[in-house]
């Protein structure tokens, strides 16, 4: 490869600058501040870019070369590779990524966009290794760099093996290192296989705790199902106790059970003689659909007879208006008004009256009663809890309170009856007085029609009679439809349409159902104190008891409570149990799982154990034959650059020792034992270094066509023989492959003229 041209446009303080190469050996002088670096690091950014940036400048060299005038940094390169011409035009962006790199195919006139470090591909080397290879600084060899040495000795062992530098022992046992130290680490802590060990003996206790935890809940379980088997026969026994506490009670009721039964059978026969043919019974409130019938035909009958005298008055009225008779006088007229007036006062008294009945409250216990009942309840209780051998005067007592609440509660209905039966008649006399008031202001009409009759009158009266005989029509219509619902409720009973014949039956219904009340409401009174059991109840505890069995009750009620209380005490426990067990359950994985997984990881912590094994006897074999192949490529490099290093130095030394990291020893002529760099000159190592770099990059460049080499003022410590000889040496290096070397020494330039070397003064 041969860099033919460059061309910067921008670059640092460079603007706008070509410079033509010659293939073989190149100069290029100026003086400090010139141009000289820039434009080296110029042809490396080209080809690699930059590395990450750093925050000083002199690491930043993209920020370090951005033009001075912030104008767009770009530029090109024209070289020859393998015969064909490219262009490799590259404009800088703000890092690698954002570079546009396009390289130009000259010859066919194509072009493509390319990677940032595309000097790898044409180089065949890193940045790194470019830089200890054949790009030369003017002090010697650069830091140490373990990637870019195990590049090179990659390269240059690969081709004293292979012949094909692209294999690399070096990456083949960083590979192999990698993947060992990966599953297994160096500190035996961070690799993937200390950390499956570490898993498993997590797991391994993981599931001895878990198993302990599920072992528990077992225990737990069983103990708990234990309890519950202790709790239903405690429950069993707590029944039967309770079966006995109950007889108790059922001796002491017994004759309220007895007499419940009698007042059940009672009220049976009872309701059999009030069934009706559709089955209900002829109760209290059959009886009171009745009476609500009976009364609203009563009151329409009512209505019915006063709008028939007021027709008769109407009729009498237009009689008198078309005949006047001698009762026409003004003194009749008088007389009558007065009578009005006086029934209006009446009714308006008996209106207040109704009022005052149905804002009356109906009638309740007295407070009284009630305080005599809750004294009579107390002192009863309180006899049984004094002597329970009383407890016959205790139920006396009971008895006399509550016959005390009945009769109290029987006078207040009775009471409340009176009250509604006043109330109706109260109602039926303002009827009647609204039929006289009507009547008589027909007649009030009628004079003074007599007195004043005109033909308008007289056909007002007719109009009014029409009317009034309309509604007596429409009022029996409706009197007719209530008494066929009456007929229909009381055919039920018995089929009848005599009213008067129903009203004589309604007495004895009601007495009937008064009687069905009463013993409904003694049979309630009497299951409030049993219980309010039912009567299949009460026959089976009557059945059963026995009066003459003895009972220590009050032992059976301790030993019943102590066992209540045992009961909660257990169940209490049960769900304690149950509870802690859930939570032990909730807090542990099944021990099945982790085996699973422990068994797993065992084989697999197994594999990687064997796979690094394998890795450490792979490393063992490629160490032995690394080294054969160091031994091979290392004799060649070191006879290389001692040759070119007796040449720089006249024969002054004779050989050279390169360690794989590239570290110098040589041996001079004629002295025995071989020194470190540190003993010679400067001007000594700088030609041992350049003997290294040109011998790096003959090697290099066996099958790249020959790699252009690139120096940096690489003379400057040499004296004027040391240069003319290296000087003499280039330009015969410079036959097989291009050189290009900057210096900012006149002395340099001209003494180089003499070896015709192309020279570019900036």
């Amino acid at each position: 490869m041969k860099i033919k041209s460059l061309h910067i446009q921008a670059f640092g303080g460079i603007k706008n600058l070509d410079l033509n190469l010659d293939n073989h050996f190149n100069i290029i002088y100026g003086g400090n501040e010139n141009g000289k670096t820039t434009i080296m690091s110029f042809i490396k950014m080209m080809f690699y870019g930059t590395e990450r940036s750093g925050a000083q400048l002199n690491k930043n060299l993209r920020k370090k070369y951005t033009p001075w005038d912030n104008s767009i940094m770009a530029g090109s390169i024209d070289f020859e590779n393998e015969g064909r011409l490219y262009r490799l035009e590259r404009i800088f962006g703000n890092s690698n990524s954002t570079d546009k790199v396009t390289l130009i195919d000259l010859g066919l006139g194509t072009a493509k966009p390319v990677s940032s470090d595309i000097g790898i591909k044409l180089f065949g080397l890193s940045a790194a290794a470019f830089e200890r290879s054949i790009f030369i600084g003017q002090f010697g060899f650069p830091e140490s760099n373990n990637l870019a040495s195990g590049e090179l000795n990659g390269k240059l062992s690969n081709i004293a093996l292979t012949g094909d530098e692209t294999i690399s022992f070096d990456a083949v046992n960083q590979r192999l290192e990698n993947a060992k130290y990966e599953l297994m680490s160096k500190s035996g802590r961070s690799g993937i296989y200390d950390k499956n060990l570490k898993l498993c003996d997590t797991l391994e206790k993981e599931l001895l705790s878990c198993e302990e935890a599920q072992k528990a809940v077992q225990n737990a379980k069983l103990r708990a199902q234990q309890i519950t088997e202790e709790i239903k026969a405690m429950q069993e026994k707590a029944l039967a106790l309770k079966s006995q506490i109950d007889s108790e009670n059922d001796l002491r009721n017994a004759k309220k059970l007895q007499e419940l039964l009698d007042l059940k059978a009672r009220l049976d026969e009872l309701n059999q003689s009030l069934t009706l043919n559709d089955g209900s019974l002829a109760d209290e409130m059959f009886v009171r659909k009745l009476e609500f019938c009976l009364s609203k035909i009563e009151s329409i009958e009512n209505k019915i007879s006063a709008k028939q005298t007021e027709n008769e008055n109407l009729e009498s009225n237009l009689r008198l208006a078309t005949s006047p008779t001698q009762n026409a006088t003004p003194e009749a007229l008088s007389e009558l008004t007065e009578k009005i007036n006086s029934l209006n006062n009446q009714k308006e008294n008996v209106s207040l009256n109704i009022k005052e009945l149905e804002e009356t409250p109906k009638a309740k216990i007295k407070p009284l009663w009630l305080v005599l009942l809750i004294i009579i309840t107390t002192a009863a209780a309180g006899l049984l809890l004094l002597k329970p051998t009383y407890y016959i005067y205790a139920l006396c007592l009971m008895a006399v309170a509550v016959a005390t609440g009945i009769i109290n509660l029987l006078s207040v209905k009775k009471a409340n009856r009176n009250n509604q039966s006043k109330l109706m008649e109260l109602k039926l006399q303002e009827t009647k007085l609204i039929s006289l008031i009507t009547a008589e202001g027909s007649n009030l009409t009628a004079i003074k029609i007599a007195l004043n009759s005109n033909s308008a009158m007289i056909e007002n009266q007719k109009e009014l009679i029409a009317k009034c005989k309309e509604e007596i029509k429409s009022l029996i219509a409706e009197r007719d439809n209530e008494k066929e619902v009456l007929f229909g409720l009381f055919g039920c009973f018995e089929a009848t349409k005599d009213i008067e014949k129903i009203k004589a039956a309604l007495s004895e219904i009601k007495k009937t159902a008064a009687s069905q009340k009463e013993l409904k409401q003694n049979i309630n009174y009497i299951l409030k104190d049993v219980g309010n059991i039912s009567y299949e109840q009460a026959k089976e505890k009557l059945a059963n008891l026995n009066p003459s069995a003895s009972i220590d009750f009050d032992a059976v009620k301790n030993d019943y409570e102590q066992l209540l209380q045992k009961i909660t005490e257990n169940k209490t426990a049960v769900t304690a149990i149950l509870t802690e067990a859930k939570a032990i359950s909730a807090n542990s994985k099944n021990p099945s799982e982790i085996n699973k997984e422990l068994e797993a990881l065992k084989q697999k912590t197994a594999a990687q154990k064997e796979y690094c094994d394998c890795l450490d006897i792979a490393l063992s074999v490629l160490a032995d034959s690394y080294a054969q192949v160091r031994r091979s490529y290392g004799s060649a490099l070191e006879k290389k650059a001692g040759s070119i290093f007796k040449g720089l130095t006249n024969g002054a030394y004779e050989n050279m020792s390169i360690s794989k990291s590239f570290e110098i020893m040589v041996e001079k002529k004629d002295v025995f034992g071989i020194k470190e760099l540190d003993y010679l000159s400067s001007g000594t190592v700088d030609q041992a270094y350049l003997s290294l770099r040109l011998a790096l990059s003959e090697l290099l460049s066996q099958d790249n066509n020959g790699l252009p080499i690139i120096l940096d003022d690489a003379l400057a410590q040499y004296d004027d023989r040391r240069t003319q000889t290296a000087l003499e040496f280039l330009k015969e290096y410079s036959q097989n492959g291009q050189i290009i070397m900057f210096t900012c020494h006149k002395s340099v330039v001209d003494t180089a003229k003499q070896f015709e070397a192309n020279q570019i003064e900036l």
